[in-house]
């Protein structure tokens, strides 16, 4: 049943029309009816009727601007015009927009409207044709992209252990091939961002992005998703084209296009040409190999495989240990030192610098030390967002495509680190143990007690106590005897003091208590360490200690 709306800005020639003949006998239906443009096309949009016969003159907006505003929309109706002897020029407007007929109101005859209704239909037919002669060739041409994707995520995503049949279609449309393989990243670099886009999400839209730039550039291109954040292309370019430039020019197209529409960038690696589907998979290798460069080269966001020669880092796997800056860092926490921590990080970027890890020694290097950090602040950020846990900064880490954005995101890290050590060198609790260290630093020669730090303080030694357990994880006897017996090792090692006397510029009671108190902290007693000293300066190996372990019993 074919849906025919009606327009008139005379409602007497609008029912003379309805009731000229019985519409459902030739197969139509009047789904409504119009006295002005405006009314008109509102109608039309509703109802998205089959037939609109309208009459051409009308006030405010005719007939001939209802059609074009209607086509301005891309709406699709076959349409009848209906005119007066007199509107001849109009009349021949109508034609000229694609009218099917115009008929004369006054002499309008029921045979005459059922012919105009009969081409009418015949062009609803051609129209419903091309509809589904497009839908059909769509359909192929998706068919066709599904086919190429299956197959060659098959032969470079899968490769099987024995030959794999080379596809003829598929072949003739790649004469030669590229491939193409880019790892997207967001604009800016912030330790523990959340993403504000969902690569799942946006796979989709980045498919059409890339499929309508590669378009232009080449004469056939699949698209790969070997992970969430990487994309593969296989690519053909064009005869005309000079292929390195015009691969180039395309992969500045999707990073402009990357950031103009998802604050994303990427770093690009491209194989070289290959004239058999067989040898993908090297080319594979080889895109990976170009990208692989670009970790250490960022600044080239687009690498070509070449005989570039061995990465920085790749020659040899050498160990990337950064485990020896752990105590320093724990010092610097310890003492809510946010500038002695940017020395530790800056000494770790040098190392970075220096010894240029390959991108699983940094990305562990990274985890390493944050796992270690969050676990020494453990007690100020509890479950904070800002501080997630590794897992996450580890799929964090993973989105960065060189060293120099890992340099970038340490940055960032130390940046919130010693924000956060500002804040609690602020924080009343945490303040008194920093007021109480400083005091015991600054008297470390005297016979220093809990009572004596609580008075300066102007706190109970009870409250004293327990705020400095909590967050030292020690007692403030135990940190006293730390910082006097870290100073007695120097006054060992300088050699012009005997123990006595060393014990009683540390303000011990006696030898014998400070030599209970060097062996509790350091396993060995005074002589002990002094000859240890002693073998260290001569560089000699070390010998029986028998001699110098009899005076332990002595000592202790």
């Amino acid at each position: 049943m074919y849906r025919v709306i009606l327009i008139d800005d005379e409602p007497l020639i609008l029912t003379g029309i309805a009731s000229l003949i019985c519409w459902e006998d030739y197969d139509c239906a009047i789904v409504g009816k119009a006295t002005n443009g405006q009314t008109a096309i509102d109608l039309i949009l509703e109802t998205k009727p089959d037939i609109v016969i309208t009459d051409i003159r009308m006030p405010v907006m005719n007939g001939l601007e209802v059609i074009e505003a209607c086509k301005e929309r891309n709406l699709e109706f076959a349409f009848i015009c209906l005119t007066n002897l007199e509107d001849f020029q109009l009349a021949k407007q109508a034609l000229h927009l694609g009218a099917i007929d115009y008929l004369v109101k006054l002499d309008l005859k029921p045979q005459e409207l059922i012919q105009a209704l009969d081409r009418a239909k015949e062009h609803c037919s051609r129209m419903e044709s091309h509809h589904n002669k497009e839908l059909y060739n769509l359909l192929l041409e998706d068919n066709k992209k599904q086919l190429e994707h299956n197959y060659f995520s098959q032969l470079i995503l899968n490769p099987p252990e024995t030959d794999f049949p080379v596809n003829l279609e598929i072949a003739a449309s790649y004469p030669c091939a590229y491939l193409i393989l880019f790892q997207m990243k967001p604009e800016e670099i912030l330790f523990g961002q959340t993403e504000n886009y969902d690569f799942p999400f946006i796979s989709s839209q980045l498919q059409d992005v890339v499929s309508g730039i590669g378009a232009r550039y080449f004469s056939g291109h699949a698209i790969l998703e070997p992970q969430k954040d990487t994309r593969l292309m296989v690519v053909c370019p064009k005869a005309e084209s000079g292929n390195e430039k015009s691969l180039a020019d395309f992969c500045a197209k999707v990073n402009m296009a990357l950031s103009t529409y998802f604050a994303l960038t990427a770093l690009f690696g491209i194989s070289l040409k290959k004239t058999d589907l067989s040898q993908l998979p090297q080319a594979f290798a080889e895109a990976r190999s170009a990208l692989d460069h670009c970790y250490y080269n960022s600044a080239s966001r687009v690498t070509f495989y070449r005989d570039h020669g061995t990465c920085p880092g790749q020659a040899e796997e050498r160990e990337f240990n950064i485990n020896f800056l752990k105590k320093s860092m724990s010092a610097a926490v310890q003492e809510n030192d946010s500038q002695a921590l940017r020395k530790i990080f800056q000494e770790l970027t040098e190392l970075f610098a220096q010894y240029k890890p390959n991108k699983p020694q940094a990305l562990s290097a990274c985890i390493n030390i944050y796992a270690y950090l969050r676990d020494q602040l453990q007690n100020d950020i509890a479950e904070s967002a800002e501080f997630p846990y590794s897992i996450n900064i580890a799929e964090q880490l993973a989105r960065l495509g060189s060293l120099d954005d890992i340099l970038v995101w340490l940055d960032s890290f130390r940046e919130k680190v010693c924000a956060l050590l500002a804040d609690r060198r602020e924080r009343r609790s945490d303040k008194l143990v920093y007021l109480a260290k400083r005091y015991i630093h600054d008297h470390y020669k005297e016979k220093l007690t809990l009572s004596d730090i609580a008075n300066y303080l102007k706190i109970s030694s009870g409250h004293l106590s327990s705020t400095f357990s909590r967050y030292m994880n020690q007692t403030v006897s135990d940190y006293i005897a730390e910082v006097k017996i870290e100073q007695a090792k120097e006054l060992i090692e300088s050699g012009q003091y005997l123990i006595y006397e060393i014990a009683d510029q540390l303000g011990f009671e006696s030898a014998y208590y400070f030599s209970k108190v060097f062996k509790k902290v350091t396993g060995m007693s005074p002589k002990s360490y002094k000859y240890q000293q002693s073998l260290k300066r001569s560089d000699s190996p070390k010998g029986d200690l028998s001699d110098e372990q009899k005076s332990d019993s002595s000592d202790d």
